[in-house]
């Protein structure tokens, strides 16, 4: 089973916001630190100010991506990119086909590979699915890509449709899933099970594309396969959002800050013996590490732990004392309390 290959779509969102040249190249050096290759742009969007992504195509190997309606392929020569994913919408084999053998011709002109990214396949049955199938099975095309932009699909349907495509193109296929229900991620990772190995993603899910940490880190654990995960990869995801002047939430997925963060006196008591009970894969393997928050729902277990940690050994006694300040205190700031205010507590005794 071949390791995905991950088309991003980062890059897309600067370009929206109208980013220089300078700050593009800067973002694609951060990307391509993260170990990612490829990278799609919507070319409406760069044709707004045509910015020059000389040092872009550097580190990453782009490709432009278009509506059929569209298609003005001009756009990639003059962006100097060499490959296009042509967007088609509601696909019908009668209808869309026309258009299609105008811009295969046209970029077979132009010197362009041509991908197709075809939206809407969830809502079609299987016999309709078939037709897609015989249509563009005429056509040289690099990849076809399964599109569900309007999160509509779940994953068994996913699974079951991508496995007829890939049994039945005559070239690759891949995925891009829309998060607008929350199943991008799931839905990614039931395309790759069918075989998928060409993915679309974002940093954080941006642009409501499956977040590429969480396939990225799906992909690892239940692929089997030996993916590496870039060191400090949660960091080096947070310098991508900042970037792009992002922030995320501190609980978001594989790179929050706070994700390994327990305060409950059942969690810090699990963890304490048998980190798996809570947590994923270790905190280091994306460059993160545990937090124990000491607060009001803290139990003498943390309290011990914390203490430990600073050469103390809390006995039973003044641990219960102890926490019933700490309680106390979280309750009237409304919030956990800091490592300062506990040592201040312990010493007030």
């Amino acid at each position: 089973m071949s390791k995905p290959t991950w088309i991003d779509q980062t890059l897309n969102a600067a370009v929206k916001l109208r980013f220089s040249s300078d700050q593009l190249t800067g973002i694609s050096g951060l990307l391509s630190g993260l170990g990612v290759q490829k990278a799609g742009i919507y070319m409406p969007d760069w044709q707004q100010y045509c910015p020059d992504l000389s040092g872009v195509r550097q580190q990453l190997e782009l490709w432009g991506i278009i509506d059929i309606t569209v298609c003005e392929l001009e756009w990639l020569v003059q962006a100097g990119i060499k490959q296009v994913i042509v967007v088609v919408r509601n696909f019908c084999p009668d209808d869309g086909i026309a258009n299609l053998e105008a811009v295969m011709v046209k970029a077979g002109r132009l010197g362009l590979d041509v991908a197709l990214l075809l939206e809407g396949l969830a809502n079609l049955g299987q016999h309709d699915l078939a037709a897609v199938i015989g249509k563009i099975n005429s056509y040289s095309l690099k990849t076809v890509f399964y599109g569900d932009e309007n999160g509509s699909g779940n994953y068994l349907t996913i699974c079951d449709q991508i496995t007829l495509l890939k049994n039945n193109l005559h070239c690759p296929i891949g995925i891009r899933a829309g998060n607008a229900y929350g199943l991008a991620t799931a839905n990614t990772l039931a395309a790759m099970k069918a075989g998928v190995r060409q993915v679309m993603t974002a940093v954080a899910g941006i642009g409501s594309c499956a977040p590429w940490e969480e396939a990225l880190m799906a992909a690892k654990q239940f692929t089997g396969q030996d993916i590496e995960i870039p060191p400090a990869l949660a960091g080096k995801c947070q310098q991508v959002l900042a970037a792009l002047q992002l922030t995320i939430s501190a609980a978001k997925a594989i790179i929050g800050p706070a994700i390994f963060a327990h305060e409950s006196g059942l969690h810090v008591d699990g963890v304490n013996k048998d980190p798996w009970l809570y947590e994923p894969f270790a905190p280091e393997l994306v460059g993160l590490s545990r937090q124990l928050i000491i607060g009001k729902h803290s139990g003498t277990t943390a309290l011990k732990t914390k203490f430990a940690a600073w050469g103390i050994r809390l006995e039973e006694v003044e641990s219960k004392k102890l926490l019933a300040s700490v309680r106390a205190l979280a309750v009237r700031n409304k919030s956990a309390i800091s490592d300062d205010e506990l040592q201040r507590l312990y010493l007030s005794g």
